[in-house]
């Protein structure tokens, strides 16, 4: 009679062990199986952003004379208006086209600029753009260019200049490239317009 009770206990015992060893080897089985799901997807993530980071920062300057890029963040808002229609640098054809001066975030009124010495030309040349010889080239080939009635004008931070292309933007400048014939009171409009727009960093 004592032999039979030991003889279930020790099989009880056995069986317990047995749930316990099932339950603890499925847990393990899922949790494999989930390793093997996140581990190569973060390694994935973390490979394009480190490739992404290189082929950024290896693209090469296009002039000497500007800084490493890293070597400045500057900020500045800007607007460019063709016969009273501002260009919209929304467009995902303008985002980011040069690692040293450039819009990005779907937003298309702030300039980031990445490097020292990088002049507002840089920026509109990276989005297929040129002021050449009193004359603003579109990217469509487009050139507006001053007539007797229609005027091609630069303002720095509400004054005007006679040149854009070699200025750096600075942090919170706010710079207004406008073509057409505007009198005194249109222009202080867009000089007003430009003032109220967020710089975003």
């Amino acid at each position: 009679m004592a032999d039979k009770k030991a003889m279930a206990d020790k099989k009880n015992k056995t069986d317990t062990k047995n749930r316990e060893d099932s339950y603890f080897a499925a847990g393990r089985r899922k949790r494999k199986r989930y390793m093997k799901i996140i581990v190569p997807a973060i390694i994935g993530v973390v490979a394009v952003a480190i490739i992404s980071a290189i082929i950024f920062s290896l693209q090469p300057s296009s002039n000497d004379n500007y800084g490493p890029v890293g070597s400045a963040h500057e900020h500045a808002a800007f607007l460019v208006t063709l016969d009273g229609v501002p260009i919209n640098f929304t467009q995902s054809k303008y985002q980011v086209k040069s690692n040293l001066i450039h819009v990005e975030n779907n937003d298309g009124t702030t300039l980031h600029r990445h490097a020292t010495n990088v002049p507002f030309i840089e920026f509109l040349k990276s989005v297929d753009m040129d002021i050449q010889n009193g004359c603003f080239i579109a990217d469509d080939g487009r050139e507006y260019c001053d007539t007797a009635d229609k005027k091609l004008r630069y303002f720095v931070n509400g004054t005007q200049t006679d040149s854009i292309a070699d200025y750096v933007p600075n942090e919170n400048d706010r710079i207004l490239v406008t073509y057409g014939d505007e009198n005194e009171s249109e222009l202080k409009q867009e000089i007003d317009a430009l003032n109220q727009i967020p710089i975003r960093r």
